[in-house]
């Protein structure tokens, strides 16, 4: 490196240059050099040294910038390259993102061998892998230089909807605080990000909703069926499905054909893949039964062999993504149902036809109200709401349009007709109490 030079040496040195009239440049040391122009301008500047191309920053002119000052400056800038640089060292030997929540995914991967599973099935873990996918823009980035701001970057030239930008932050949230925990990271930068008063959580808050939205089940024709009827062949069994059995969506999701047993009428949930964590039951009413033959034998001619009622495009060893159906239905509808707000129709007419609220709520898979008859009060009401899921799609029946009728196959018209009477003789029931209130 040369000698610094003093100021009466590169006084002597720019009144040198600026006699020859030719642009000249003077090494003033420490890599601050002064570049005389043929007018006779004198400039400082500080060389920045790197591994491919010098550069070169302009700090002032001579005499406005005195050598004493543009050599402070100069070694302000060099300074600030050194800390950047050892700030940019220190990053590259951290984790990045994409390593460490790939580590992180795997604590949720459920092998079916080990008896060391710490989830009941991968269903988190393919949710969690999924939301993360908006993210993998970040994958390369060390995970201490993730914040809102660098978050917010790769979410808006995100094509996605909004609940799904929002889920993809809570994913990353939970896998920055296992982090923290890991110790790889001191704090967690986006903690606050869906719930501070700040520009970007704004952005991404979710809007204020009060319950599932949902329609009376007398509005369901008009309002959910007909809306649906040119969506595909298995979207459209899927959504008769879940109106006729009343389960919530992400167990229709996961359905197997193995979980059905036509011959004792019946449908086995295993608890994992319930709410409640428990086994449940629903009857298998001829209405059902014949929904999922019609579809069975149309996934055999198309040569679509899944052990899943409700496949995924992607692969028929994976389930359907709940998204895939529930986009249609929200696009669809103007949001004025949400296939969860079927439970809600099914439940409200099942109070409106006089159903004991313990046997509405089983039909619902609720718990007990009460904890102390949930503890004690082991039976399932299977038998009692034989008749109860019956009624109902005899009900949800004769609200379909032709294009969901015809998913099911023409069932026996005395069927039909002892359906109709047995809801008749109900709805004469309630229909008595109703006069009494109105005396």
């Amino acid at each position: 490196m040369k000698k610094l030079i003093t100021h009466k040496e590169f006084i002597k040195a720019v009144e040198s240059a600026i006699s020859r009239n030719k642009k000249a440049s003077i090494n003033c040391g420490g890599n601050l050099f002064a570049e005389i122009s043929a007018k006779g301008l004198c400039t400082f500047y500080v060389r920045i040294r790197s591994t491919t191309v010098d550069t070169k920053k302009m700090l002032g002119r001579y005499p406005d910038l005195s050598l004493k000052d543009a050599r402070e400056k100069a070694n302000l800038e060099l300074n600030k390259l050194r800390i950047q640089k050892e700030e940019k060292q220190r990053h590259s030997d951290t984790l990045t993102f994409g390593a460490y929540s790939s580590m992180w995914l795997s604590f949720f991967k459920v092998d079916p061998k080990s008896n060391n599973n710490t989830h009941k099935n991968n269903k988190r873990h393919d949710n969690l892998r999924s939301s993360l996918k908006i993210l993998a823009e970040l994958n390369s980035t060390p995970i201490d230089l993730i914040n809102p701001k660098t978050v917010d970057k790769v979410l808006s030239k995100s094509d996605k909807p909004a609940g799904a930008k929002r889920i993809a932050i809570k994913a990353l949230n939970q896998c920055l605080k296992s982090a923290v925990v890991d110790g790889i990271i001191e704090k967690n930068p986006c903690e606050n990000m869906l719930n501070s008063q700040g520009l970007i959580s704004q952005k991404y808050r979710k809007p204020k909703v009060i319950g599932y939205a949902w329609v009376e089940a007398k509005y369901l024709r008009e309002k959910f069926f007909e809306k649906l009827s040119n969506e595909p062949y298995m979207h459209k069994v899927f959504y008769l499905f879940v109106a006729m059995t009343s389960l919530r969506v992400g167990s229709v999701s996961e359905l197997r054909w193995n979980w059905i047993d036509y011959k004792n009428k019946a449908i086995h949930i295993p608890a994992e893949y319930m709410k409640m964590s428990r086994d449940f039951s629903i009857p298998l009413s001829d209405f059902v039964a014949s929904l999922l033959k019609r579809w069975e034998i149309q996934c055999i001619r198309n040569e679509q062999i899944s052990p899943y009622v409700f496949f995924a495009k992607s692969s028929l060893q994976k389930p359907i993504r709940v998204i895939q159906v529930q986009d249609p239905v929200t696009n669809n509808t103007q949001k004025e149902i949400t296939l969860h707000g079927l439970r809600k129709s099914a439940r409200t007419w099942m109070a409106q036809i006089g159903v004991p609220e313990i046997i509405a709520e089983y039909a619902l898979s609720h718990e007990a109200k009460s904890s102390m008859v949930a503890v004690y009060n082991k039976y399932d009401y299977f038998q009692e709401r034989i008749p109860v899921m019956r009624l109902w799609n005899y009900y949800i029946y004769t609200q379909l349009p032709e294009s969901f009728k015809d998913l099911i196959e023409d069932l026996p018209s005395e069927y039909l007709d002892n359906c109709k009477k047995e809801l008749d003789e109900l709805k004469s029931k309630i229909s008595f109490f109703e006069k009494e209130r109105n005396y």
